[in-house]
């Protein structure tokens, strides 16, 4: 699969045409996920929602100067503007420049929508019947940014709302496309997906591309862009040789899956201690250490993930936290780490 054009940034194009439901492309800094999505949607004429984690940030891409179509808008040589339609989403136009005053007003039918996924449950209800992409960018927050309470369901329900019930009569369903940095592998998404584990299995043995049609998920893992190589001998990126951000923004590397705890260990040399949700725990049976595993074996206390499940977990067994601050955890693999941190972090 080609998913690079002739100058070395993504191009989106083939990615779509898996005709897979959902689609998750994770890739470097600059690399062109952003601006080849966009660029397909108003070449081909696809009407769609443009998605964003929160209001302030769908408030600053419904202004033209902070748009992310108006490199697309340049390089297609046009202009495209935007009106807010309520408080929570925005639509996009064609625009056309008034001669004597310079301004640019919309023209003609609504290209798409933009909205944010922390506001998106107040326009339920909406017709979206015409809408057959969803793009979500920078669907992976980064570190310092708030969580978005119960985030995945959030993006679920707003893809529900969109897609309605066209499959039942016969329709394509909606395609979401979702775009981010590695900013962080124990994301909301790949939690509920449960994809944690294989994008993990991805990176170790170098692959580019999953497709799984049986479930409808596409992972791309853009690991070997050529315009991240480009970079490497620009200002900022020899300041940072070798910083986490250096892996992040270049390399697509996930610091999760770097862990120093991970040890196979035989299960025979412990016992359950309890379930919640993909991992186990498990004690030793001769000294104070712990084992967590995706492999669930005897009779543990379980406990699923819902918000409240959560706390009850924790409140019985936050012991398991103080012992993880003391290196007395091992981890049958990266992926049982970070869902254990996902969890303690909800």
């Amino acid at each position: 699969m080609q998913i690079y054009d002739e100058n070395g940034y993504l191009n989106i194009e083939p990615i779509l045409n898996t005709k897979l439901p959902i689609l998750i492309v994770l890739g470097g800094r600059g690399i062109g996920k952003t601006f080849s999505s966009l660029r397909y949607v108003i070449e081909h004429n696809i009407k769609f929602v443009f998605l964003r984690r929160t209001i302030t940030q769908l408030d600053l891409i419904g202004k033209d100067e902070f748009s992310p179509f108006t490199p697309v808008a340049n390089y297609l040589n046009m202009y495209i503007t935007s009106v807010p339609l309520s408080k929570y989403n925005v639509g996009f136009y064609k625009g056309v420049e008034d001669e004597e005053t310079g301004k640019i007003s919309p023209s003609g039918p609504c290209l798409g929508y933009g909205m944010a996924l922390s506001g998106i449950s107040n326009i339920r209800g909406f017709s979206a019947e015409d809408v057959s992409l969803m793009v979500f960018d920078e669907f992976i927050p980064e570190k310092h940014e708030r969580p978005i309470k119960a985030e995945a369901s959030a993006l679920f329900n707003a893809y529900e709302t969109i897609n309605r019930n066209r499959e039942l009569s016969g329709r394509d369903p909606l395609q979401l496309l979702c775009l981010s940095n590695s900013n962080d592998a124990g994301n909301p998404l790949f939690t509920e997906l449960k994809i944690i584990s294989k994008v993990e299995a991805m990176k170790r043995k170098g692959q580019t591309y999953s497709l799984d049609y049986n479930r409808g998920i596409g992972i791309f893992l853009l690991d070997d862009s050529p315009i991240s190589k480009k970079k490497l001998d620009t200002v900022l990126y020899k300041a940072t040789a070798g910083s986490e951000f250096e892996q992040m923004a270049l390399y697509n590397d996930f610091e999760e899956f770097k862990t120093r705890s991970i040890k196979s260990m035989p299960l025979k040399e412990y016992k359950p201690i309890c379930t919640v949700g993909e991992i186990t725990f498990y004690k030793h049976k001769s000294n104070n250490t712990y084992y967590c595993s995706t492999i669930k074996v005897g009779s543990p206390d379980e406990y699923g993930t819902s918000e409240t499940e959560i706390k009850r977990w924790y409140r019985k067994y936050q012991y398991l936290w103080n012992a993880y601050m003391r290196n007395k955890i091992l981890f049958e693999d990266a992926t049982s780490e970070i869902i254990f941190n996902s969890y303690l972090h909800r």
